[in-house]
């Protein structure tokens, strides 16, 4: 662990570090869409936006987030960061995860809020980051009133967890803002709705139908809040106008590359991108 530490002081000094196995836990390809989230949000809102993420990790998605906010914002706005990182998994619904055991000793030792920490230093100034070490239910119930354009969903990823940070969340966002999260893999039309209730409190399951991998808490947490939104590569996203809910479309927005991306992760950003780019909505 302390390798980690001593590469990032020696190595990247002034400089975003993501050069780590872990450093972006789900697909990259989802960054795009985070950026072109803030595209849209300017036809509806000129200057300042607010930004709530839960759940930050290394910091990959604050640097897009803020990355965003340049293009469209002159980096005028705001970020507001909630993560308590800490240990959070129930290691008895994970056996055999090596994943979950890999992320536990990044968060035992403190790696990884030290590499967040580092990562936000170097955003521009004229951004305000701010971070809260808290568990979300906390930070919610600390900072009623407040109210974001858009909130961003990426924590605990079980359906208790999911709900809560979403029923939340609702009593936060602004008309016309927007509550988006990560890894919505599959949506509950297309799996087997008994099978993703039985393991809505694991983290990472596959579905017998499709074969494919998904996290069963937040295909089904998303459902009954919203019912079927739209998504681009696992960013799911909805606004909120007069009290309802309506999809985005991110069709007609530019695509822009995070700057802050290792070659890897890039590749992997451009690959998956151009396997979807025809079914964007």
């Amino acid at each position: 662990m302390m390798n980690i530490l001593e590469n990032l002081e020696r190595n990247y000094r002034n400089k975003p570090f993501l050069d780590h196995k872990r450093a972006v836990l789900s697909a990259p390809v989802r960054h795009i869409f985070m950026i072109a989230t803030l595209g849209y949000l300017k036809s509806y809102k000129n200057d300042l936006p607010r930004i709530l993420e839960i759940g930050s990790w290394f910091g990959a998605s604050t640097l897009s987030w803020a990355q965003g906010l340049e293009k469209y914002f002159d980096s005028k706005g705001s970020i507001d960061c909630v993560d308590a990182w800490q240990p959070f998994f129930d290691i008895k619904n994970h056996e055999n995860e090596d994943y979950v055991y890999e992320m536990e000793q990044l968060l035992e030792k403190d790696v990884v809020f030290k590499i967040f920490q580092h990562n936000i230093n170097t955003i521009k100034k004229f951004t305000d980051v701010q971070f809260f070490r808290t568990l979300s239910d906390n930070f919610f119930e600390q900072n009623k009133g407040n109210l974001y354009d858009i909130i961003f969903i990426d924590a605990d990823h079980t359906y208790n967890a999911v709900s809560k940070d979403i029923r939340n969340s609702i009593s936060m966002i602004e008309d016309g803002g927007i509550i988006c999260g990560d890894d919505l893999n599959l949506q509950l039309n297309e799996v087997d709705k008994k099978i993703a209730n039985i393991n809505k409190n694991k983290d990472f399951i596959q579905d017998p139908n499709t074969k494919k991998n998904y996290h069963p808490g937040v295909t089904i947490a998303v459902d009954e809040f919203f019912g079927k939104v739209n998504s681009w590569g696992g960013f799911w996203a909805i606004q909120k106008k007069s009290n309802t809910w309506h999809n985005i479309s991110l069709k007609d927005i530019p695509i822009i590359y995070p700057q802050h991306f290792t070659k890897e992760l890039l590749y992997k950003a451009e690959d998956h991108y151009n396997d979807i780019k025809d079914q964007i909505l």
